[in-house]
């Protein structure tokens, strides 16, 4: 039976496939590195309840078409206002605390880069895959904001306390070889291999007895994600807070300069 590949977008920035136990969520915006506009999310909304709806998927695989992973929020549809931020947070923080507590198996198969948004994205994954080049970056504080979707609360637990607090401050950078030393992650393969390795370990682990699975992962979710909300609502207020300060405003400007610096060349070439 060939796989049912279902476009949760009009245009397919969002496409959800299902094959047997396993659905793979796929972002396909390669032309901005999958970063992560409302229209994205929205569609991602519509790709986590079509898997979450269907008992026969057991494992979900999510990766990025082209060069990156995920880069993240898309700058150019950042909100203005606060109560604009917080309806995004919510939204985020919304689909990854849903990974997390489903019975569900989520990977991430990263590659290039997972920034932002995207690093809390594949943070939420019960098991992260990593291509030799890609990397994790952290450059909320760099915007003027606070780590987002989440990313604080999944970092912590998933790295502890020393190494987060050095990532998240100085808006760091996480290569593969350099999580699979910290223990975020112990599958790290070749470039071209990631495909293959993220697939196969979705078929290995599909056919591992379902409750087994889902009764492993309530337990090792036990011992971190009790504090998850709270994390969530602090998240929101300080974000609220951030984003109205005027180093947010200065950063993003500087931020999203080069792109309309290019933008009106490539306008200006046009008119001649």
């Amino acid at each position: 039976m060939s796989p049912e590949v279902t476009p949760t977008t009009e245009d397919g920035t969002v496409t959800c496939e299902v094959s047997g136990a396993i659905a793979t969520l796929t972002l396909r915006r390669p032309d901005r590195l999958n970063a992560l506009s409302g229209h994205m999310r929205a569609a991602f909304d519509r790709a986590l309840c079509e898997v979450e709806a269907d008992a026969g998927v057991r494992v979900v695989l999510i990766r990025g078409e082209g060069r990156a992973f995920c880069a993240g929020g898309d700058l150019d549809s950042f909100p203005s206002t606060a109560f604009g931020w917080r309806a995004r947070l919510r939204i985020a923080q919304d689909h990854h605390a849903r990974m997390v507590r489903s019975d569900k198996i989520f990977i991430a198969a990263v590659q290039g880069a997972a920034a932002g948004g995207g690093a809390s994205l594949a943070l939420a994954a019960d098991i992260l895959v990593m291509a030799e080049g890609a990397k994790i970056v952290f450059p909320f504080v760099k915007l003027g904001l606070v780590p987002d979707g989440g990313a604080s609360a999944l970092l912590t637990a998933k790295l502890g306390p020393a190494l987060s607090t050095d990532l998240l401050l100085s808006g760091g950078t996480l290569t593969a070889p350099e999580a699979k030393a910290a223990g975020l992650t112990r599958r790290v393969v070749p470039d071209d291999g990631l495909a293959t390795a993220a697939e196969t370990l979705a078929a290995d682990l599909a056919v591992i007895p379902e409750g087994a699975l889902a009764l492993t992962k309530n337990l090792i979710r036990g011992t971190w994600a009790d504090q998850l909300q709270t994390s969530f609502d602090h998240e929101v207020d300080a974000m609220a807070v951030a984003a109205g300060l005027p180093g947010h405003a200065r950063a993003l400007a500087a931020a999203t300069k080069p792109r309309r610096k290019s933008s009106q060349e490539h306008k200006n070439r046009s008119a001649e």
